[in-house]
């Protein structure tokens, strides 16, 4: 009896440390979009050659993705194995199967913010729900001392124009401090509605925007949101809207933002009326499902019409959206003609730089709702 106990302790610490094989799933690369099937980009870890990879080696998704990132690259893997506080010898491991620790799997993430997405992907696959509660950070009740902040622009600033930036750029400070503490990835976007046409508001404006990694840090070239949006859907109906892709439901989009999981669009409104759309983005799927944050967006979007003119709100009975084209295209089109066009404007009608940058917006906006449903050749990487 002693020596058949003797024999399973030493099988049993021989086979310790060596993970069973995880059934690998084969992430779809078609997004559904609008109703109907689009091609995207294929990521590394989703293509054949991928899998073909991953099946031959007999690897989890996890560690074929590591070893392509990484690559063999020794002062690489001793840059991360620093950033990590573990041997290299334990990255190697890593490579052929082993598992790590949560801690050093979020760590890792953030030690390669450029292959983010696709860690978090590949991780999900092999470690089903080990990031979901390192990637939910608590998140705080707004702090009164942007309501401080805010009410003094308001009451201290003279020009219009100046007490809208600063009020938008305190206001965006305060929610990336508050909602995206830990530098995970999150976009917050203010988009004007255009002035009215004669049949009424046709499209939404991204006015400001601020970001952390993997998003910019701000968006040079700004594009027109339309019916088809989620904030166009937020201005129609002047209601709150949140987006999931893990919900299931079809997003009334174009094309979904790369890095984009989760998204909450919330009207700016003044006494029933309504200026734009408060857009915040972030990489976390079912980041917006904890009321605190929900509650945070909408305060912050009455934060921002305190710095907004009267005349910037309008009646929602003049809000009539239309579609409007890829989001992506219209910055590569608005980055390379915009500039040159209000030069030319400023010229020939004799306005200054803002009065033509304005009539140039409007020109554009009725040249890219004639334009909504034709086909356009998207880039490969966002602009």
């Amino acid at each position: 009896m002693r020596m058949d106990e003797g024999k399973k302790v030493v099988k049993q610490s021989r086979s310790r440390g060596r993970p069973a094989r995880r059934q690998k799933a084969r992430p779809s690369s078609k997004l559904q979009l609008a109703g109907t099937v689009h091609e995207v980009a294929t990521p590394y870890h989703q293509s054949p050659a991928y899998d073909d990879a991953l099946e031959e080696a007999q690897l989890s998704p996890f560690s074929a993705l590591l070893q392509h990132i990484l690559k063999q690259d020794r002062p690489e893997i001793a840059r991360v194995a620093a950033a990590l506080e573990v041997s290299e010898n334990t990255v190697y491991r890593w490579f052929h199967g082993s598992e790590p620790r949560t801690v050093h799997l979020k760590n890792l993430v953030e030690a390669l913010p450029e292959h983010r997405r696709d860690l978090i992907e590949a991780i999900e696959q092999t470690f089903p729900g080990t990031l979901d509660a390192l990637f939910t950070p608590a998140i705080r009740e707004v702090q009164k001392d942007i309501y401080r902040r805010v009410l003094d622009l308001v009451t201290m600033t003279v020009e219009d124009d100046t007490r809208r930036w600063q009020v938008t750029s305190a206001v965006f400070e305060a929610a990336l401090e508050q909602l995206d503490s830990e530098h995970q990835g999150l976009a917050i976007t203010y988009a004007d509605l255009l002035a009215p046409r004669a049949d009424g508001i046709h499209s939404l404006y991204e006015a400001e925007m601020r970001g952390t990694a993997p998003w910019p840090l701000s968006q040079e070239s700004k594009a027109y949101l339309g019916s088809t949006t989620l904030a166009g859907t937020a201005a129609m109906f002047q209601r709150m809207q949140i987006w999931d892709d893990r919900g299931g439901e079809e997003r009334q989009q174009f094309v979904v933002d790369e890095f984009e999981r989760s998204a909450c669009a919330c009207p700016v409104m003044r006494a029933g009326r309504i200026s734009g759309v408060l857009i915040v983005s972030s990489t976390q799927p079912d980041f917006f499902s904890q009321p605190m944050i929900t509650q945070a967006v909408a305060e912050y979007a009455q934060l921002l019409a305190l710095g907004l003119k009267e005349e910037n709100f309008y009646p929602c009975s003049l809000v009539h959206l239309r579609p409007m084209p890829d989001a992506k295209w219209q910055r590569e089109e608005i980055s390379r003609t915009f500039m040159e066009r209000v030069i030319a404007c400023a010229r020939q009608s004799g306005l200054s730089r803002s009065e033509a940058e304005l009539q140039v917006r409007k020109e554009m906006e009725a040249e890219f709702e004639l334009q909504a449903d034709l086909p356009h050749d998207l880039p490969s990487s966002p602009v």
